[in-house]
C-alpha cells in the first residue's frame, strides 16, 4: 500500500518513508494500513475505533486522537497526508 512517500508492507509489517524503514507502533501501523486501504474517505472516531480496534474493545474516542498524533509524528514530513476534517473525523489524502 502506498501514498506519496509512504509505503506499507502488510506481509512484513513494515512502513517506509522515502524508501527508508521507520519505527511505528502496532496501533499506528493498523491505523495507517486502514487509511491507506481507504484513501480520500473521511472516518469518524467511532468508525475508526470499530474498524481498526474492533467493536469488542472499549476505548475512549479520544484515544484515536492520540494515535493519529503519534502516526503523524512517525510520518515526519509526510504527516500532512493525514487530514483532520473538522467536526467529522480523519482521512488520508494526497490532495
Amino acid at each position: 500500500l502506498n501514498a506519496g512517500p509512504i509505503s506499507l508492507d502488510p506481509i512484513s509489517c513494515t512502513v517506509s518513508l522515502n524508501s527508508e524503514k521507520i519505527d511505528i507502533g502496532h496501533a499506528e501501523f493498523k491505523l495507517l494500513k486502514f487509511f491507506l486501504a481507504h484513501p480520500e474517505r473521511v472516518f469518524s472516531r467511532n468508525q475508526l475505533l470499530d474498524k481498526v480496534w474492533g467493536d469488542h474493545v472499549v476505548i475512549e474516542e479520544r484515544t484515536v486522537d492520540v494515535h493519529v498524533l503519534r502516526l503523524r509524528k512517525a510520518l515526519k514530513e509526510a504527516e500532512h497526508l493525514i487530514k483532520t476534517v473538522r467536526s467529522v473525523g480523519y482521512m488520508l489524502s494526497e490532495k
